[in-house]
C-alpha cells in the first residue's frame, strides 16, 4: 500500500519511542491507531492525540472503520499502530494490503509466554502471526530503527 510507511504492533500504541525514532525514520505525517476498545474510549483518544507532535495527524478507528479508511489511497506517509496481531489479520482478511509488520512490543500478562526479550505472546497470538506469514506478510521484531530485524518465522519454530 502506497504511503503505508510502518505497520507496527505495540500494546503501548503511541509512546516516546514510536514518535521520536520511528516518525523521523519513516517521515510519517499521520498515525492511525486501530483498536476496537480505544476507539470507544474518549479519554484514551484524548491521551493519544496529545502524545503526538502537533505537526502530525492522528486517526483512531475500530477495525471495521479502519478497513473503510484504508481501502482508499493514503494521502500522506502513515504509521498504523495496533495492540495485537489479530487486528492486522482482520485488516488483511478484509483486503487491506499490508506487506510487512514490525512487532515492537507486547508485554507480559496472564496467558502469554515470553517469546523474545520484552515480547510475550499467547497461543492465539502465535497462531495469528503464523496465519499472517502464511499470507506472505513479512513479520519481524525491530524494537528501534537501529536494531537488527529478528524474523518471527525463526522464533515460532
Amino acid at each position: 500500500m502506497q504511503n503505508l510507511v510502518l505497520t507496527r504492533i505495540d500494546d503501548r500504541l503511541i509512546h516516546g519511542q514510536v514518535m521520536t525514532a520511528w516518525s523521523k525514520v519513516t517521515n510519517a505525517e499521520q498515525v492511525l491507531v486501530v483498536d476496537d476498545g480505544v476507539a470507544k474510549d474518549d479519554f484514551m483518544i484524548n491521551v493519544l492525540e496529545n502524545a503526538i507532535p502537533e505537526t502530525m495527524a492522528i486517526g483512531v478507528f475500530n477495525k471495521e472503520d479502519a478497513v473503510t479508511f484504508l481501502s482508499s489511497p493514503l494521502e500522506a506517509p502513515t504509521i498504523v499502530l495496533v495492540k495485537v496481531p489479530q487486528t492486522l489479520e482482520y485488516l488483511v482478511d478484509h483486503g487491506i494490503d499490508i506487506s510487512q509488520i514490525d512487532l515492537g512490543g507486547m508485554g507480559a500478562k496472564k496467558g502469554r509466554e515470553r517469546l523474545y526479550h520484552t515480547i510475550s505472546v499467547s497461543e492465539d497470538e502465535k497462531a495469528s502471526f503464523q496465519r499472517l506469514m502464511d499470507k506472505q506478510v513479512h513479520v519481524f521484531i525491530q524494537i528501534m530503527p537501529q536494531n537488527e530485524k529478528v524474523e518471527m518465522k525463526d522464533l515460532l519454530k
